[in-house]
């Protein structure tokens, strides 16, 4: 029985979470006619396994979304992530070599409706989150609804009178001022 990569579908229930508007036209993981007619595609299956996705570029929000959204899968690889193998988006491609940098892609498709993610052999049954945010590869353990402290809605808020006095991120540790 053919399946996709553990890390295929893990990324692929992230970007649904993230985009649960998105248009799904595009999106694909197992081979057309044509990929099989090329005969070499990550989306061909190897053993049952089918190690390559394609999400479609239209998340329903602005255009340049899909861009910031291959950037942050690009990130991820290039910070370590070794389940990805390539990314190909808009006629360009990323992969190790030159670093994870963008370059020309010169095959058939030049992907300007979908972007494609190619994963490699580790990918298989390693579902674990991707860190497309830079936050250590785990979701929040708690509802972020729930945490912090409320602020009325009558205007009835402590924040401006002393009643919590948030400080800068930064050495200089100066109170930041809410009025």
């Amino acid at each position: 029985m053919t399946r996709l990569c553990s890390a295929g579908v893990q990324l692929r229930e992230q970007i649904d979470d993230d985009y649960p508007d998105r248009d799904r036209k595009s999106d694909g993981w197992i081979a057309d006619a044509r990929h099989l007619a090329k005969g070499s595609s990550d989306h061909i299956p190897v053993n049952g396994i089918v190690r390559a996705i394609d999400i479609d570029s239209d998340l329903s929000a602005h255009k340049e979304e899909a861009y910031a959204l291959v950037e942050k899968i690009r990130k991820c690889a290039k910070k370590g992530d070794k389940r990805i193998k390539y990314i190909i988006y808009d006629g360009k491609i990323m992969s190790p070599i030159l670093g994870w940098k963008r370059r020309k892609y010169s095959g058939p498709n030049p992907h300007r409706s979908h972007f494609h993610i190619s994963f490699t052999t580790l990918g298989d049954k390693d579902s674990s989150y991707f860190d497309l945010e830079g936050d250590k590869n785990e979701r929040p353990k708690e509802d972020g609804r729930k945490l912090g402290k409320d602020i009325p809605s009558d205007g009835t808020s402590d924040l401006s009178s002393g009643g919590i006095r948030p400080q800068c991120d930064c050495k200089c540790r100066s109170s930041v001022s809410l009025a």
